[in-house]
């Protein structure tokens, strides 16, 4: 099975959480000419995760976040796919009912409120189903 590996740097240890910095890139940060365009986007991320196996990582190192490509598909799926069917149905929904678009696209957003509250309820769960797995950089998998 594939894996999704993404590069960082670690900025904190503490007991068993450490702290990592990610930097995302928009499509076009590799350009040659990404110095004079304005559609340069790069955004640095910190994250927490859980030091299951108690590997000895210093802060500074660069280590690999790897995760399972299953769980990124789960991840579009709650984040993209839902939103964007439960929007869909309200919107058509409230037009055959005949109200007009305003209407129509003010349900479809408010909608989503109860989506996202019962997201916010699950966190927990939510997040213990998505495993990440430290590794160190010059111990790269590949299955």
């Amino acid at each position: 099975m594939e894996n999704i590996t993404k590069s960082a740097i670690i900025t904190a240890i503490n007991k068993d959480k450490i702290s990592l910095k990610i930097k995302s890139c928009s499509a076009c940060s590799s350009c040659s000419v990404k110095n004079y365009c304005s559609l340069n986007e790069v955004k640095e991320r910190v994250i927490q995760l859980h030091n299951k196996n108690n590997q000895k990582l210093v802060i500074g190192e660069e280590v690999n976040i790897v995760m399972n490509t299953t769980q990124g598909f789960k991840a579009v799926v709650f984040s993209y796919v839902i939103p964007l069917v439960l929007l869909l149905l309200a919107l058509i929904i409230s037009s055959s009912l005949g109200y007009n678009d305003f209407i129509s696209g003010i349900s479809a957003i408010i909608i989503l409120i109860p989506y996202y509250f019962g997201v916010f309820l699950c966190r927990n769960k939510i997040k213990s189903d998505f495993k990440f797995e430290i590794s160190k950089k010059d111990a790269i998998k590949n299955d």
